[in-house]
This record gives C-alpha cells, structure tokens and sequence, in this order.
C-alpha cells in the first residue's frame, strides 16, 4: 500500500505552491483559489461581451468573434458572445468591462435594454463599437445610442483604400500604422461634436473615441468581412480599443509582458512536408499551474482552483467519486501503444482533501498494473475498472484502500484502437452500470449470450451477471451524461458532440428489426477555442475529439445552468465547451457550442473530462499533454501498436485536476450516507451525485415494497423518484427510469397534472395500463413512449392491435413526436393480429399516410419472416377481400424465408465481421458510409470489382476527392497495412463483398500477400485516378 499525504511529502509542489502565492500578489488573470479562503480579488483578464446577431450582409458575427477571440485570448483578453439584445441587461453587464457591438440588430427594448446600455457606459463601463454597429437600433426611437456612438450610419459604397491616421499620439493609435484593405466606404450622418478624430477616409471621420459619462467609447468603420477582420493589424487595433475603453492607463489589468513566456522546441516527429508551420512541427514547452492558469478563460463570476497535479497525479484520463465524496482518478501510462504490455503501468489513484481547503492532501494509490485503463467506478467494496480486455471488480475487502483482489466480471473489450475503446463508467437510474465503446469493440459473452459490437452504449450489471448492448452511436463515443429526469445523452468524439438515446435496441430486437443509432442532438457547430495554436483531426474547427457529455445537475452554479448546460471536452483545442441542452416533445437539442466553460491559451492544456463534483463545482482532468490527438492522419508521421501516432514527445510526467464555481458560493454539503435516515434525507440534496448514491444506498438496504410505501408518504416529487426507482432496482432500464420522472411532472415535458399510482412499473402492471398510458395525449410523449415499449415487452396480444390502429388515425402529435410514433410502430409489429384485421374492416383505399404506410409495411415484413405472428382466421379473412393489402397479407405469408445472414457466409466471412469493427466507424454497420466523407460499400463498384482494388486501398488508403455512384466524397481512409494482417485483409474483403446484398467472389490470403508485396515501397494514400490506371493482374 502506497499512501503519502501529499503536503509534507514533496518538495517541488511545496515550492510550486510558494511561487503560487506570491503570484497571487501581484496580478493574475483569474481568480486562482487555494481553498476556499476569499481574498480581494486582483485585477485579471478583461472581460469582454461581444454582442453580434445571425449573418447578413457577410458580416458574420459569429466568425468574426472566433477569430477575435483566437487572436486576443492569448494577450489577456476574455471574449464572451451573446446574439440577441435580451443580453442588455443591468445583471448581465455587470459582468463584463467591456461591450463590443458587430451586430445586425435594428430593434431593442430601449426603456430596458437601451437603458442597460446606456447605464453601463454612464457607469464607466467601455464600449468598443465597429461597423455595423453604427446602423444598430435604427428602427427603434433611441437617439441616446447615436449619441453614445458619436454618429450614425448613412450610406456606403466599396473599394480598397487605407484610413489616414490623423491623430498618432493617441493611446489607441500610437504606433500602431494601419492597414490597406477592401472594406465598405462607410458614410455618417447626425455627427457628434464631442469626439476625438483618430482616422479618416478621405474627408470622412472613421474612427474615433470620446467619453460616455464616466465610460469610454470607441468607434470604427472598418471590418465589413474577412478582408479587413483577418489582418492582424485589425486584431491590434481592436485589442488597443478594448484595453483603451477598459482604462487600462488606470487600472492594472492582467497583459501581455505579465504572461507567461512561450518557449519551443522542434517537435519529435518528423516535419509535415505539406504544412512545415505549425502545432505538430513544434512543441511549446510546459507550464507551472499558476502560470498555465494566467492563459485560462472561465466565465465572468466564476472561479477556479487548482486541486491536484503533478507528482500527485499525472496522465489523469478519467475520474469519479465515492459515497464519502473522495476523488477517483484513472492515471494512464500505458496509453497508446502498450497493449498487452508485460509490465502494465496504469493505476488509479485516490485523492482526498482531509483539511477542506480546496487541495489533495491524501493521495493513495489503490491498485497499479493495469492496462489501457480508461475507466474507474467506485462501489461498495473497491471499484470497477478496465484493464485490458477485461472489466474488473477491484476488491478492497479490508477497507485500507488498497485492491487485494480481482475478479474478471466480463471480457472482450476490444484493443485495436486505443482511443476507442470502453469508457465513460456510470451509475444509472436503474442500478446498472453505464458506458461506451468506440470502433475499437466489445466481444462479450455473458451467460451464454454473445453481445458484439462497436460504437455503442451498452450497460452491465455490477456483479457482472447481465450485459445488454443499448444502442448504437455513429462514431468513436467518448461521452456519456444523465439528466436529473434519467434520460441518457453522450457525444462522439467527432461528428456528433450531443446525442440521446431514442429506443433501445432491444425493442427493434423482439419484432425482428435492426436497433436504430441513437438520435442526434446537435447541428454540427464551430467551437470558440483562445488560441490558433492547436491541432484537429477533421470537422475542422468544430468537435473532433469531444469527450464526455457531462450535464450540470447542481445547483452552485447560476440557475440558467441547472439541468440545462452539457460539459464537452474538446483536448486538441483546449477547451471545455458548455452548450444548453433542450427538450423539445421527445427530443433533445443541443446547441450554444461557442460558450465555454474553460479554454485555455497553453498549448499544454488538455481536457479530457469534465464532470459535476459532490461539491457542485466542476472538476476538469487536465491530461496537460502536447501530444494529445491519437493519430493525426498525415502520412509521414510512424503509428505504432493502438493505431496511434508513435512520438517521444507525448507527455508522462504532468497532470492537473482543476474545479470551477461561481466566485464566492461555499461547497454543497457532504451528507453522511450511513444509515437510513440520512439516506432519505440526502433525497432532497440539491446534488444529483448525492441524490444518486443515496438511491442505491437504500436500494441496497431496503426491499421494493418498503421503498414504494415510502415513495407514497413522500411529498417531494424528486423524492419520490429516487424512492420509486430504487424500488424497481435493476428491474428496469434508463427509459423507463426517465418514464417514472415525467410521470411525476418533472422535467420540461413532464405531465402536467397529477397521475395516479401506480407510477412505477410493477410486474402486475396489464396491457390495458400501458395502452391507456400510450393513449393518453395529455401525459408527456417520453412517458407515453415507454408505455409504448412496455407494449413491445407483452405477449402477442390479438386485441391491442385495433386500438393501436385507431391511436394512430386519431393523434396528430406523432407528426412531431417521432421516437414516440416509432414506438409504437413497434408495438403495432409486435401485435399484428389486431391492427391488421381493422384496416381490413376499414376497407381504407385512399394513400394510408407517411407513418402507416410504413408500419403496414414493416408488419408485412415481420409477417413474411415469421407467418405464424398471425391465425389462420385472419388468412381466410384476408383471402375474401380484394385489397391490396389483403393481397400483401396472403404474399407475405407464403413468401420464402431467407435464412438469417450469417448462416450464408462462409467461414473467412464470419471472421471477416469481427475484422470489420475496424472499419464501421467510417462505413457504418450497415455499409452505407457518412454521406460527403466516407462512401458506402453495399452496392460498391470499387469493393465488387476485381478484389485486387479493395486490397489496395485496405493497405495503404485512399485520399479524395472521389466518386461513388452519383455523389462526390472528399474523405480520407488511412492504410491498415500495419495493423491487418493478410489472412484479416482477406477475411474483412469476403464479409463487406457478401453481405449488404453484395455478391462477388472471395478472395485469398495468398492473393492479399501478392498485392502487399507488389506495392511494399507506396508511402501514400492512394487516389481514384491511380486506381483506375492500375492494371488488374492475372487470375
């Protein structure tokens, strides 16, 4: 057992400590707390609100700002957006220094908003107004604003010319030398006579500062588009501006000579022959905590401290906590590349804060030799974890903190791809435990059951008994969340950063359907990152390595955060993005991805989770990392074992733990889960984390019915849900959890009024309930859904099918509620008997509609599969009528059943499936592809053609653009010739050629050798051209 208090056992964080605090004297860029003692506030990074609004004209606001934002995050400056004038509020203003205006916006509320304006100004607050601003709220009875700008504007036309500068010796102008540009030729009106010149245009006064009251004001034509905002003399010039209005001559604000010094160093990988400038060519060299903190942003009013780092933690991949509140944190040595390793180095580490002063002062490593460990839960007794290919429970059977045993509760997690493994290890509503798998696979058998897949969520129970694979996601998934009403959400590392669940696989499973992937949330977003020096895999600029998907279920933090703000990591551009989260019916959007929680300007700093603590802060693993993409794609660089990037400079001797809370509000409370009545007490926490745990507490130690009697004394809705789920403990799954929360009017479309028990499932529970429940328009469409899916549960039930019918006829708000309108399609499937012989009676000619028309023919394909679904009575009653359903009904039941897939594939085929999970990301499980990056291969020329083609590409790639039926793709496919051998290239080529409908010969292993050997010496991907000129060898 290794255990240290962390204060008296080393040295150079002591010290590390002792230079933090002189800092501290001086000035510092945010608050940086060391415990929760409240000193003065320093003077820090001035706060900036950038006001903008949707693009028109090609002003582009939201562009404008990222660009702002990368260009003067590094110099001190903290830029927050806002794209309406509801921003114009006195509490909201209070916030900020500084209010840019780049803005179409005509109309405000001027005795609200235009008074908020106005007042912050007069109050001294500054004003940094550019182009478009002097056009805003034109539309509205504000002169007061035409005042404050100095001008309006009047008229423009265009061309490339350089403002004069007439006045060099003012702050804002002095040396500064302008620019040349295109820009609009802008011409005021109602000019005010109270301004200072600086610029001109010609004749016509363009820029200009004066003095509002006690504020500051400074105006600009210049910067109608990316001519003029992409210069960095008009970063310069808006930098000046900004520190000019925030009275940087009177108050020390935090600068660019009190930041930190970037020094750097050749990187280790060879250069990029394509782009010889940039992240991946040059290493900056670490920071120290404190100065790594002076080039952090977090919201205004907020505050964070350093909790943990090196030696005290280092590589942190992942954490969570136990029922005392304590901090459990994964340390990953191990990743990427040694898998399998004989001399595994990855531990988990526990680190308390015993004096309650915001810092680690106990750190305990309670089990090391693990492998690729990218996960820890903390449960009764030690901990579950990964290691390997395996789930372990750790066993802590004395209570000293330190494993002394382990027992394999599950294996096939699958290694191929480091970063795409299992992660993300929840506790859920329904007393199992959560998490996610990237491309990289899981191959588990539990009871006899086999469970394959890859990019999914899937569940387990703790003691390993029960495993269910939940729904599938779209790519790599790196992130995993619960509201505080139980609903499922997460993100994909790239492509899809906010997701939820819609139905579990299992229902599509018990009428002979394939699972859908679970529902998108977002609209792909740009991110607002504070630096340019960072590097990303593709979306460009958006979410390309999002991990976690944590939601802020607290309430430290400002209301507009609770239950209402998702935390995504996004470590390449150092940042934590915080978007809101919505629910619209039965769907989630989420969106906002250009507020941040955190974002740093240290090319060090590399968030890989970001999750709510027992205390309500949020904690943030800082990988702090230079290298931090697992594989960066380019061709020159050397992959190593886990497909990734092989570099010395990848980090093993850093790591930080940092949270963040609202400047001045004390940690929640840390409840004694003991006995019972502190349990139940800790129901009413305003924490989920302490609501959650005291759930599984009782669950643990009371049985349903004295659970569902307590559930029915309790007056608090949020109480009874705990209560009620704890009663049906792992009984049932993360819909029907969320069901028993919109049955009890929580959430934004819980039921709006009262429900009478029983409110949560029971095994007594009858199909009349559930079918009332479905039916039932006033109920929320989540807890109409999973009545619905209760319906997929029951036995083939010849009466539901006619009332399922009419429900479908009759209800209007299936047009907008689709995973409710699925769910039922699926118990119509399930109960076929019923709904067919009603639309028969209905004798119904004209067009079925959109919704049934699919589930007719959806129960026409159960039925063609499986004819004994239906009687024989509805076969003779379909024979006597001439419909064409009657007719589809009599095809379908004498229709030949084609045998299931795999019963048809020849043995390297069904090995080729399991090779395949290396390739579904990109081409999906039903090889239909990512439409614009990555083409399908059901139905491919290039895949069914001469296998030799195919082989090529497996090996070293393909670079678009390409072709591939009628669609253009611009993705790239990265060689596999390192990590397929030629018997997995053979066997992967005769799986994606014979399923899908492909039809094509196999090929061999000694065919994939020749072709390995004829191209050894390529370096490079290959393109469509090359490959239509390559001559086919002979058979």
């Amino acid at each position: 057992m290794i255990t240290f208090p962390a204060k008296t056992a080393r040295i150079v964080p002591v010290l590390l400590l002792l230079a933090l605090c002189v800092v501290l004297t001086f000035q510092t860029l945010i608050p940086l707390s060391l415990g929760e003692d409240k000193q003065p506030d320093p003077p820090g990074r001035i706060e900036v609100l950038f006001l903008g609004s949707e693009n028109l004209f090609n002003h582009d606001p939201p562009t404008r700002f990222r660009v702002l934002r990368e260009a003067l995050g590094p110099k001190a400056i903290n830029i927050t957006y806002a794209s309406s004038v509801e921003a114009l509020t006195k509490e909201n203003l209070a916030q900020y220094d500084v209010l840019l205006i780049f803005a179409n916006l005509y109309k405000l509320d001027v005795q609200t908003q235009g008074r908020a304006l106005l007042d912050f100004a007069r109050n001294g607050g500054g004003c940094v107004l550019l182009h478009c601003a002097a056009a805003c709220f034109r539309d509205s009875d504000f002169p007061e604003y035409v005042d404050l700008l100095g001008a309006q504007f009047k008229s423009h036309g265009k061309g490339v010319f350089r403002a004069r500068i007439v006045n060099e010796e003012h702050p804002v102008m002095k040396g500064w030398k302008g620019f040349e540009c295109w820009d609009e030729t802008y011409e005021h009106k109602r000019h005010g006579k109270d301004r200072i010149i600086l610029q001109k245009r010609d004749d016509e006064p363009w820029t200009w500062v004066k003095t509002y009251g006690k504020g500051r004001v400074f105006y600009t034509a210049s910067g109608h588009d990316h001519r003029c905002w992409d210069l960095p003399e008009y970063h310069d010039l808006i930098h000046r501006a900004i520190r000019w209005t925030a009275r940087d001559d009177k108050v020390g604000w935090l600068s660019p000579r009190h930041l930190p010094t970037l020094r750097y160093r050749p990187a280790a990988a060879p250069k990029d022959p394509e782009n010889p400038v940039g992240p991946l060519n040059q290493i900056q060299n670490p920071l120290a905590p404190p100065e790594s903190l002076k080039l952090a942003q977090i919201p205004p009013g907020f505050e964070i401290a350093l909790f943990a780092a090196e030696p005290d933690v280092v590589n942190p991949i992942a954490m969570n906590w136990d029922h005392r509140g304590r901090l459990w944190v994964v340390e990953a040595f191990d990743y990427p590349h040694k898998v399998g390793s004989e001399n595994p180095r990855d531990r988990i580490k526990i680190l308390e804060d015993r004096d309650h002063d915001g810092i680690a002062d106990m750190v305990t490593v309670f089990t090391e030799g693990l492998n690729i460990c990218t996960g820890v839960l903390p449960v009764p007794g030690g901990a579950i974890a990964t290691d390997g290919t395996d789930m372990v429970l750790l066993k802590d059977s004395d209570g000293d903190d330190q494993a002394d045993g382990r027992q394999v509760l599950w294996s096939g997690i699958g290694l191929r791809d480091t970063h795409a493994c299992v992660s993300n290890l929840r506790h859920g509503f329904d007393g199992w435990i959560y998490a996610t798998v990237g491309y990289s696979g899981i191959d588990v058998t539990v009871r006899g059951k086999r469970h394959q897949t890859s990019q999914a969520v899937f569940r387990f129970l703790p003691d390993g008994s029960d495993f269910e694979i939940i729904q599938n996601t779209s790519n790599n998934t790196w992130g995993l969340g619960f509201t505080e009403e139980g609903d499922l959400i997460g993100s994909t590392a790239n492509g899809n950063a906010s997701w939820y669940l819609s139905i579990p696989n299992r229902y599509f499973e018990l009428v002979g359907r394939k699972g859908q992937k679970v529902a998108r949330a977002d609209k792909p977003e740009d991110l607002a990152p504070i630096t340019s020096d960072y590097f990303q895999n593709s979306p460009k600029g958006k979410h390309s390595s999002a991990a976690g998907h944590a939601v802020y279920t607290s309430r430290r933090f400002p209301e507009s955060w609770w239950n209402q703000r998702v935390l995504v990591c996004e470590p390449p551009m150092h940042l934590v993005s915080a978007p809101r989260i919505s629910q619209v019916d039965d769907r989630f959007r989420t969106t906002g991805f250009e507020h941040n929680l955190y974002a740093s300007a240290d090319a060090w700093s590399a968030p890989v989770a970001a999750e709510v603590g027992p205390d309500g802060a949020v904690w943030i693993a800082d990988w702090y990392n230079p290298i931090c993409n697992h594989n960066p794609y380019r061709d020159h660089f050397e992959k190593g074992a886990g497909n990734a990037l092989r570099s010395d400079d990848r980090d093993r001797e850093h790591g930080r733990i940092y949270r963040i809370y609202p400047r001045g509000t004390p940690n929640d409370d840390y409840p004694d889960l003991r006995t019972e009545k502190s349990a139940r007490e800790a129901l009413r926490h305003p924490n989920l984390f302490w609501r959650l745990t005291a759930q599984r507490v009782l669950a643990r130690t009371l049985d349903p019915r004295a659970l569902e009697a307590a559930s029915r004394e309790a007056s608090s809705p949020r109480v009874r849900f705990h209560l009620m789920a704890a009663a049906a403990h792992q009984d049932i799954d993360a819909t029907q959890a969320a069901a028993i929360a919109y049955r009890l009017g929580l959430g934004a479309s819980g039921n709006k009024r009262q429900l009478q028990p029983p409110i949560v499932h029971l095994p007594t529970e009858t199909i009349e309930l559930n079918l009332k429940r479905t039916s039932d328009t006033q109920r929320s469409p989540m807890d109409r859904k999973a009545a619905a899916l209760r319906l997929v549960e029951a036995a083939p039930d010849p009466r539901l099918g006619k009332d399922l019918l009419q429900l479908v006829l009759s209800d209007p708000s299936l047009d907008q509620s689709n995973h409710l309108a699925d769910a039922i399609r699926l118990a119509i499937i399930r109960h076929p008997e019923g709904f067919l012989r009603a639309l028969l009676e209905k004798k119904q000619k004209e067009n079925l509609g959109e919704l049934l028309g699919r589930i007719v023919e959806n129960t026409l394909q159960r039925i063609e599969q499986h004819p004994e679904v239906i009687s024989s009575g509805l076969r003779v009653f379909a024979l006597q009528s001439d419909s064409a359903l009657a007719t589809n009904i009599i095809k379908a039941t004498t229709a030949p059943r084609s045998p299931p897939l795999n019963e048809s594939l020849s043995p390297s085929a069904l090995r080729g499936e399991t090779v395949y999970l290396a390739c579904v990301a990109c081409h999906q499980p039903d090889g239909k592809g990512l439409p614009g990056a990555f083409p399908p291969l059901a139905g491919s020329e290039r895949l069914l053609g001469p296998a030799d083609i195919p082989t090529r590409i497996i090996l070293k790639g393909l670079q678009g653009p390409l072709r591939a039926g009628a669609k253009h793709y611009d993705g790239m496919m990265p060689g596999h010739e390192d990590l397929l051998t030629d018997r997995q290239i053979a066997d992967v080529l005769n799986y994606t050629r014979t399923v899908w409908g492909n039809k094509a010969t196999e090929t061999t292993t000694e065919a994939v050798a020749s072709v390995r050997s004829a191209t050894m010496k390529r370096t490079s991907p290959w393109t469509e051209p090359e490959l239509r000129r390559q001559p086919i060898p002979p058979k």
